[in-house]
């Protein structure tokens, strides 16, 4: 078992004078709550509780990402809904009292979902500054609470046109935060849906080591995606078992599809296994070490339609090879369908297998 330490020699700069120390390694998203969900009523209270948080740091979990929507915590008016605020602050003390740390991580905003890739906030400035604005709001909110126990996520898997306009934003962003807060702990997700392949173009202010950067983990999507609603692969219903480790779709099998459904499978038509993954993540990892930089796997999961023994070995290989890298992780996510827990029955393990992997 290995614990990252956040914590390097300080240089002189113009940003931290110091470098914050933020242990994490075995964590897991609270989604579909405070995110990514259309209840707003008092239901939300009795969705992830202190049961929760105990079951989590009981089990070995040291932290949470905490996915919130602007819709959730902002009314139209920018205003805060007093009702969301409550509920986080409740949350974060909670998990600062059995030692859980916290990345806030603000998800969808009315001007950028992770699934459109026409967003408003990339043609609009007026949505950019909004941006901004809504960071100062936040962190105005959370910034009464320790360095070491809570970071920043500045917005869940951008999709801008290019890398350099996201790095520049979220440049804008920190720029702010560190007027008043240059100890604080933020992460820096990387472009195309957090995408491994483009954290090489987060760019990092000079001289700040309070940064963390961080990339997603689905691939490939015929795994973990497979049959999902909201995706292509939808229309797939193969008549045989894939392969894991190996090449997914056995010829045999492929021979036999539709034309349609070959062209959704065509791109996975090939072999996957942890070496494939091990040099997928080969320049992330460069990228970071070269910045003296933690490298976080803030997203990972897969669906159980592509079969329990293949969703475990996945979540294996992903798992062992970020610890072989000092990569703290974040599953995603704790219940609903990714996850290992139901959240309306006090965090009630439900895949035991799977929680083991992640904590052993």
């Amino acid at each position: 078992m290995f614990i990252v330490y956040f914590l390097m020699l300080c240089t002189p700069c113009t940003h931290a004078k110091k470098q914050t120390e933020f242990k994490i390694q075995k964590g897991v998203n609270i989604g579909i709550w405070l995110s990514q969900s259309t209840i707003m009523d008092e239901r939300r209270e009795k969705i992830f509780t202190e049961d929760d948080i105990k079951l989590l740091v009981n089990n070995g979990f040291d932290h949470i990402r905490l996915p919130v929507d602007e819709v959730q915590l902002f009314n139209e008016d920018m205003t805060l809904n007093e009702s969301t605020v409550k509920i986080l602050h409740n949350t974060i003390k909670t998990c600062l009292k059995y030692n859980l740390k916290v990345i806030f991580d603000l998800h969808i905003i009315r001007a950028h979902h992770f699934l459109d890739t026409h967003a408003a906030l990339w043609s609009n400035p007026a949505e950019q500054d909004k941006l901004v604005e809504m960071w100062k709001v936040i962190q105005n909110l959370l910034r009464q609470y320790p360095v070491t126990d809570v970071a920043y996520e500045l917005l869940n898997e951008a999709v801008a046109p290019t890398d350099e306009q996201w790095a520049n934003l979220m440049l804008r962003i920190v720029k702010m935060i560190r007027q008043t807060e240059k100890d604080r702990v933020i992460v820096l997700g990387a472009n195309m849906q957090n995408n491994v392949a483009h954290v090489k173009n987060i760019k990092v202010p000079e001289g700040d080591k309070n940064i963390i950067l961080s990339f997603h983990f689905y691939e490939p999507l015929l795994i973990t995606h497979y049959q999902a609603s909201w995706t292509p692969l939808r229309i797939l219903n193969f008549d045989g078992p894939m392969k894991y480790p190996g090449q997914l779709i056995p010829d045999d099998v492929y021979n036999k599809l539709s034309d349609e459904e070959k062209t959704v499978v065509e791109p996975y038509h090939h072999s996957y296994d942890q070496e494939w993954m091990r040099q997928t993540w080969s320049e992330a990892i460069a990228y970071a070490k070269s910045k003296g930089l933690m490298l976080y796997l803030g997203e990972f999961g897969c669906l159980v339609n592509c079969g329990e023994n293949i969703r475990l070995a996945w979540l294996k290989d992903v798992v062992d090879l970020a610890r072989q890298n000092n990569i703290p992780y974040a599953l995603w996510e704790y219940s609903a369908q990714f996850g290992f827990a139901d959240r309306w029955n006090k965090g009630k393990i439900t895949n035991q297998a799977l929680m083991d992997i992640l904590i052993k």
